[in-house]
């Protein structure tokens, strides 16, 4: 699967346009110019982008920069809302407290039903 295929499927993951995802990556990043016309570029294999973009478009999806060059699908995520509230977590919080959190907020919508 080409580097343009992943991005667009994970850009289609999160349920994004190119213009929001645009601007999210321009909010994450001050100094980025991002815009609709390159990432669609780059999701359709016409332009590359630079390493140091592609480490911000990762981070934003919180993927390893890896996920673009190799050949392996990304495990699924089960939960994926409660992987968006802990990865908003302190980047300084180990991955063992990440997964408390989850757990919890799984447990809680368990007992709501």
């Amino acid at each position: 699967m080409s580097l343009g295929t992943k991005l667009k499927e994970l850009r289609k993951a999160h349920k994004l346009t190119l213009e929001e995802m645009a601007n999210q990556l321009n909010e994450k990043n001050p100094n980025s110019n991002f815009n609709k016309g390159r990432l669609s570029k780059w999701e359709h294999d016409t332009d590359e982008p630079r390493l140091s973009s592609l480490k911000q478009v990762a981070d934003l999806f919180n993927v390893s920069i890896d996920y673009f060059f190799n050949d392996e699908e990304p495990e699924k995520e089960e939960n994926e809302a409660a992987n968006v509230i802990a990865a908003h977590i302190d980047d300084d919080t180990p991955e063992s407290e990440r997964q408390q959190i989850i757990t919890f907020i799984e447990n809680l919508k368990k007992a709501r039903k």
